[in-house]
């Protein structure tokens, strides 16, 4: 497997093995050097040795290969990370499950005054395929109000977290949210889709203490590392949240490349939303190789498995409903064209067709003023059926994809019941996207979907969801190489790094990870079920060998 090494603040190393570089010049290479943090070379080992100079070390990988460092164009790591502290339901079964999971952390906390949960669990995986009702929930903790938020788009309240945000009966559904109601009392049954009808009850759950997210952080981090990721889009993130990450930088415990996307509010009117844009002071670009400001982010739709993704048809089992639009189409308008005007990116979270009609629609109106192509603004998920006038569109105006082949995987089955499994063949057409010239970034959107990389890869490849054995829409399948440039060559590119790192080329970032399979030429299944052998951000090991 190779020699165990040390890796010391830039000393010079060579790594030797099968190293695919992504680099179309020299896709394959011997052996690499890496001098203070960067690829000194790329050939042969004499090529790298010379390089290296002498007393380097040298560290052999007889198997597998050596990729680039592992690039999560969209992974709320905070988040994620955050999920380790919180109510744990990722592996509830049924709604009784989660009620002693509540149980389980209220007994655990009892000094606690709200019981909150971590996101990343499913309704698709409970046995009643619903969420719980704020009874069950009082039942198994009525004393403290209970708040189980969902993936970003749901979440479920009991009763004492409903009263104290001041929802009831006479609470009408906010503009972009809803709150669900018992069809006979018209009461609300605790279900609140979309940040607009659940936010009342978020802002009031206490907040995590700065140590514990910084420790969560620290964590995460490792675990990440492990996957063979060394940089992420953190999506949304709050000013709160953008200085736990400059805390963490500053303290040098920051080993995660992280482009940052601050989140515009568009719950709140559009002249706060913009003075709040331009008190940031900065646009995207900002910061340095380990930490940098990405584009702005912004919610137009919502979710597909929650029926709030915004269609061009009726959800076909409810033929009133078409989704919801979070963000109205003239306060999109003008946050995007204050992006364009002041060179901010922008990224926009678009599930259904016609949420993606509208990004791209305003996208050309703004494109005549202000041209967006240098900026990169870009469709993030835009999985449910863009159409080839979208794809052109997208092409012409250098908008780039963000998309997570996980999340197909993820609720595939939960959408294949829906829509059908022809409709979801076409779902996440990344072929399509591909095909059309559009520039993609691979992701995970964790901890909504799970975010190994070679999951997204091997799903991308194979087009499986979960506990299937068939292809869903095999014809949208790309290739091994296309797979790994997702999450490499391109994923820098919608991470504007791309001069930087995805490559392993002379003068670019010593980011690389040693696999146990090459994954250009080993079965899709093997690259999923392959090890991490050893990851190095800056030539130095952050997981593997001996650190």
């Amino acid at each position: 497997m190779g020699v165990a090494v040390t890796v010391q603040n830039h000393r010079p190393v060579v790594v030797r093995g099968s190293i695919i570089t992504m680099d179309r010049d020299c896709p394959r290479a011997q052996a690499m050097a890496v001098v203070n943090g960067r690829v000194a070379a790329v050939g042969s080992a004499q090529d790298a040795r010379k390089a290296a100079g002498a007393g380097a070390r040298e560290v052999v990988f007889s198997e597998g290969a050596v990729i680039p460092g592992l690039i999560d164009t969209h992974n709320h790591m905070h988040w994620t990370g955050i999920q380790l502290r919180l109510a744990d339901l990722s592996r509830c079964t049924s709604i009784a499950e989660i009620q002693a999971a509540i149980r389980e952390h209220a007994a655990k906390h009892p000094n606690a005054h709200w019981i909150v949960s971590g996101s990343g669990w499913h309704v698709a995986k409970l046995k009643e395929q619903r969420y719980p009702t704020r009874q069950e929930l009082d039942a198994a903790c009525a004393d403290r109000p209970v708040f189980l938020p969902r993936v970003g788009h749901a979440a479920v309240a009991n009763s004492a977290a409903l009263t104290i945000a001041g929802i009831g009966h006479d609470t009408p559904d906010p503009p972009g949210g809803k709150i669900e109601r018992d069809p006979a009392s018209g009461e609300p049954t605790g279900l609140l889709l979309e940040p607009p009808a659940f936010e009342p009850v978020a802002r009031l759950a206490p907040s995590i203490s700065r140590e514990d997210q910084l420790g969560a952080m620290r964590e995460i981090q490792n675990r990440y590392h492990a996957a063979g990721i060394t940089g992420i889009m953190d999506p949304g993130v709050t000013p709160e949240v953008m200085a736990i990450y400059q805390d963490l930088w500053a303290c040098g415990e920051l080993s995660m490349r992280a482009v940052v996307m601050p989140l515009a509010d568009s719950s709140r009117p559009a002249e706060e939303v913009l003075a709040g844009l331009a008190a940031w002071g900065v646009r995207t670009g900002f910061g340095n190789e380990r930490l940098k400001i990405g584009g702005i982010k912004l919610y137009l739709d919502g979710g597909a498995s929650l029926g709030t993704a915004l269609m061009r048809e009726p959800y076909p089992d409810e033929r009133c409903n078409c989704g919801i639009q979070v963000t109205s189409t003239d306060v999109f308008r003008r946050i995007a064209a204050f992006c364009a005007e002041h060179r901010w990116s922008l990224g926009v979270h678009v599930v259904g067709g016609r949420a993606i009609d509208i990004a791209l629609e305003v996208f050309s109106e703004i494109d005549c003023t202000h041209p967006i192509r240098d900026l990169r603004f870009c469709l993030i998920h835009a999985y449910l059926w863009p159409s080839p006038k979208n794809i052109a569109r997208a092409h012409a105006l250098g908008v780039v994809v963000a998309t997570q082949p996980s999340m197909q995987y993820t609720f595939g089955p939960l959408l294949v019941k829906r829509f059908g499994a022809v409709l979801m063949g076409k779902a996440t057409p990344i072929r399509a996207w591909l095909d059309g010239g559009v520039v993609v970034g691979g992701g995970s959107d964790s901890p909504v979907t799970p975010y190994p990389p070679l999951l997204g890869m091997w799903q991308a490849r194979t087009r499986h969801i979960e506990g299937g054995d068939e292809a869903i829409g095999r014809e949208q399948a790309v290739s091994a190489e296309e797979a790994l440039a997702m999450y490499t060559r391109d994923a820098a590119y919608l991470s504007f790094s791309e001069h930087e790192r995805g490559i392993l080329r002379p003068g670019m970032l010593a980011d690389w990870v040693a696999l146990s399979v090459d994954p250009l030429e080993c079965d899709p299944k093997a690259l999923r079920d392959a090890a991490v052998i050893a990851t190095a951000v800056d030539g130095e090991l952050v997981h593997g060998l001996t650190q």
